[in-house]
């Protein structure tokens, strides 16, 4: 008599085999998940260098700024990279709430590289991957429309598009072929990536504008006469055909070694005229142990206060603008100029607006911490400001509730009034409060309107 066959009982073990040999197959081994925590500790790296040229940009763009207004395909690079900047910043956030949330439960990439729940769960949050998403969509969509989009290729290396087709042939959206159903190790990576590549392109666009006033990367030795420009062709350009360093402009007198030959060189190496700010009070001269009007005298015009404050020549350029330096040499009874030169009071850099508070530097914050914040602040990064050179004019404060706009008031000043107050005591965990349409006056005599400021209420 032949033995009972249980057919279901076969029938699962066989699928539960198959199900294994699918597990085996989509495996993926745990030395390539690590070797990703390498090429995320290198993209990191890669952006540090390359924020560090931004800066670099950034600072000899605020000294030309008027220069630069003046031209118009200049002027459009600037408004691109400042747009580039925005989507830079959105992805920094969501990279600095991951980690957030990962401390909040005694995670950390290395410890999640190979899960991907947390990680998933964060993305799929409200203020994750979906605002970073439209606002790469919507900066594809700015960059079409510009007259100036340089070859940057941002939008095939990241990519925006859509929908995606792998290697196999099949279409996947945007953010599931990226991002989400892969290891954090994979996820964070991409992010890393992204911010990568945003970075490259602000840097051509910030160097594509200084090229319209003459600006080139290069690299230049004080000990070797020649100067070469980092292009995608090096070429050797001769010293005599570049603009030469600012003390070799002002040149001394032929003699050899004179009193005026001292005085010349004792005055160029005090002297301070690159990084003028009107508005402010600025150092022209440090260590100045002359006196005006007997041994030496200093003119500034358009006309320009100068007062001594110790050893240090101080001016205050009233207007944004060039202004011609004039320095004559009095002793002995002559009037000898030294040498004349132009000098530029530039436009104070953007500041960055921030709540006043120790607490306040994340994405997340208290109500508490709000309230017992009281204010706005503007702070700028300039040596010769010790204080805010302007005023916080005005601010909207905005309420997000369940995904959507609840309240809005405007508020008047740096501080919080009593209606903003109220708004802000009302805010409920998980809502969102956005700081807009911020706008400061600066005593250079222009107007500013800052990024708008985001924060997640988390108790």
């Amino acid at each position: 008599m032949a033995a009972h066959v249980d057919i279901k009982r076969y029938q699962i073990l066989s699928l539960l085999y198959i199900i294994f040999v699918c597990f085996s197959v989509l495996n993926i081994k745990t030395s390539t998940l690590e070797s990703n925590l390498y090429t995320i500790k290198s993209f990191q790296k890669l952006d540090e260098e390359n924020r560090k040229k931004v800066d670099i940009s950034n600072v000899i763009i605020s000294n030309n700024i008027n220069q630069l207004d003046t031209n118009e395909k200049a002027k459009a690079y600037l408004n691109i990279r400042t747009r580039i900047n925005q989507s830079y910043n959105l992805v920094v956030n969501l990279v600095n709430l991951i980690n957030t949330e990962f401390k909040k439960n005694n995670q950390t990439l290395v410890s999640q590289f190979n899960s991907r729940n947390s990680f998933e769960k964060i993305l799929r949050r409200k203020d994750g991957l979906e605002i970073v998403r439209t606002d790469l969509f919507q900066l594809k969509d700015y960059l079409k429309a510009s007259p100036y989009k340089l070859n940057t290729n941002l939008e095939n290396l990241i990519p925006i598009q859509e929908e995606i087709t792998n290697l196999k042939g099949k279409p996947q959206k945007w953010d599931a072929y990226l991002f989400f159903h892969k290891p954090t190790a994979m996820g964070y990576m991409q992010l890393e990536r992204i911010k990568l590549l945003l970075t490259q392109a602000q840097l051509i666009y910030q160097e594509a504008a200084l090229h319209q006033i003459g600006y080139e990367p290069t690299y230049f030795s004080k000990l070797n006469p020649k100067m070469y420009l980092v292009s995608s062709d090096i070429k050797e350009v001769k010293k005599d055909t570049t603009t030469k360093p600012i003390p070799s402009t002002i040149k001394p007198p032929e003699s050899k070694s004179s009193p005026e030959d001292d005085l010349f060189k004792k005055i160029v190496e005090t002297m301070h005229t690159e990084n003028l700010y009107a508005g402010l009070y600025n150092t022209i001269f440090d260590n100045f142990d002359l006196e005006i009007g007997k041994d030496v005298d200093i003119e500034i015009y358009p006309k320009v206060s100068v007062s001594k404050i110790d050893r240090k020549l101080i001016a205050n350029f009233s207007k944004i603008g060039e202004y011609t330096l004039k320095l004559t040499d009095l002793r002995g009874g002559n009037k000898k100029v030294l040498f004349e030169r132009k000098i530029n009071a530039n436009k104070i850099p953007d500041p960055i607006i921030r709540v006043k508070g120790d607490n306040v530097n994340s994405y997340t914050i208290s109500v508490k911490d709000l309230l017992n914040a009281e204010r706005l602040e503007a702070v700028i990064s300039i040596n010769n400001a010790n204080t805010f050179p302007g005023r916080i004019n005005s601010f909207k404060i905005i309420r997000i509730h369940s995904g959507a706009e609840d309240e809005s008031i405007i508020n008047y000043g740096e501080l919080f009034q009593s209606n903003t107050q109220k708004l802000l005591g009302n805010l409920k965990k998980n809502d969102m409060v956005i700081f807009d349409n911020i706008n400061i006056s600066l005593v250079d005599g222009t107007t500013r309107k800052p990024t708008p400021i985001l924060y997640k209420i988390i108790n």
